[in-house]
This record gives C-alpha cells, structure tokens and sequence, in this order.
C-alpha cells in the first residue's frame, strides 16, 4: 500500500513540476474525512512555490526547566512563528512539520497529550503533514520537545523587511 502511495506521490509531484507554465496553484492538503485527527496525510506543494526550512527549535530560553510539554511546544511554535515571519510566512503556511518529544521525567513517558494541547492552540485548520517521534535526548537537556519545520506558499512577492540577511548574496 505504502509503495503504491509514494508512487501517486512521486508522479503527482513530476506531473506538476511539468505544470510550470500553469496558473499559479496553491498548496494543497488532503486529509482522510472519515479521520478528524489535526493532521494532513498529504500536501502538495505546487513547482514555483516559495519554500522555507526552519531548523529544529524548542522553547525560548526564559522558558524554565521545569516547564511542561505543553508550556514548551507553545514556546517552540512561537520560535517558529517568529521565524517565519522573517520571511512574512506564518504557522498556516507549514506544509511539514516533525516534532522531537523526549520522555517527560514527572511522567516518565513522552507527554504527547501536551503536545497536542499546544498543537491544537496554533493549529485549526490548514494542518500540515506531521509526524511525532520520541528519542531519548534532545541537544538541550532542559528540552522536552524540538520541532523542524518546512513552510510553503505559492510564489507571491514578500517584502522581507530590513531584519532579513541573505548569506548567499555575492
């Protein structure tokens, strides 16, 4: 099933690479109706679209040790909300996210109900294909979550503001 998917997928993407010439497209995102878990199974990012990689990020560093999950992934999603904003993108314009959870030591298991709570605080529609994963550290060890993501939207101009640097100007 799974390779049946990721061939739909690879074709779909070559088919709309060749649609370059097209109207302009926006991100798609599908989602399985009968499922009203906040996720999409897929999204589909049109050729020409402007991309953004945000690195992994976790919670400001005011944010104590103590913090909960929750406290800590509403800290991370507004790391990466100011990122975005670098580049005048918000959270609705993630199309994939991956989210890094370690074992919460008051519970002794990775507390993904927080993350949730948190998730669905900045995320009401518009969700992006996300996966969650445990590991056993993080590079803080005060982190109880760090989360990648990547952005997309279709090629608008954006002013990037005077705080933008881009390290590959010659």
């Amino acid at each position: 099933m799974f390779r049946r998917f990721g061939t739909v997928l690879c074709l779909t993407a070559s088919v709309s690479a060749g649609l370059g010439g097209a109207a302009a497209q926006s991100v798609q995102r599908y989602s399985d109706p009968k499922d009203d878990f906040p996720i999409s199974t897929a999204v589909r990012v049109p050729a020409g679209s402007e991309t953004v990689y945000v690195s992994g990020l976790g919670p400001a560093s005011d944010i104590g040790s103590g913090a909960t999950t929750a406290v800590q992934t509403r800290s991370a999603l507004d790391q990466i909300a100011a990122a975005l904003g670098h580049f005048g993108m918000t959270l609705r314009d993630i199309v994939q996210m991956h989210v890094y959870l370690v074992a919460d030591p008051r519970l002794g298991h990775m507390d993904f109900d927080g993350m949730m709570q948190a998730y669905r605080d900045r995320f009401r529609s518009g969700f992006p294909a996300r996966t969650v994963i445990e590991v056993p550290h993080l590079g803080n060890p005060h982190w109880l979550v760090e989360i990648d993501v990547t952005a997309a939207r279709d090629g608008r101009a954006v002013d990037h503001g005077s705080g933008f640097s881009d390290n590959q100007k010659e």
